[in-house]
């Protein structure tokens, strides 16, 4: 079974447009993640499999585009890698009543 986002109301997957990243293993950067996650989720704790899709992570959380890293001769990946400091901040969370999602970006 593939795995999935763990925020709220997102149940995104692997594929060609999106990335699924793991918890970080450095404690601090873990409870920031997890903190991000909270505002939307109340008490949730992380699991050794839980991960965020690339959809909750601002542009400058990325490293370069692969073209930039083709054009020097490097080894071009053409799934998003996220920076060792990236903190998630977008996330949503659907009006009860209506069903409309709303977006909320947060700072650490």
């Amino acid at each position: 079974m593939p795995k999935r986002c763990v925020a709220a109301g997102c149940s995104n997957y692997p594929s060609e447009h999106i990335s699924l990243f793991s918890f970080p293993k450095d404690e601090e950067l873990r409870n920031q993640w997890t903190k991000q996650v909270q505002r939307t989720r109340g008490s949730w704790v992380p699991t050794a499999s839980s991960v965020l899709c690339s959809e909750h992570f601002p542009a400058h959380c990325f490293e370069e585009a692969p073209g930039l890293k083709e054009a020097f001769g490097l080894k071009v990946r053409y799934r998003r890698v996220i920076k060792p400091t990236a903190v998630p901040s977008i996330f949503t969370a659907e009006d009860g009543t209506s069903g409309t999602k709303h977006y909320f970006f947060y700072k650490k």
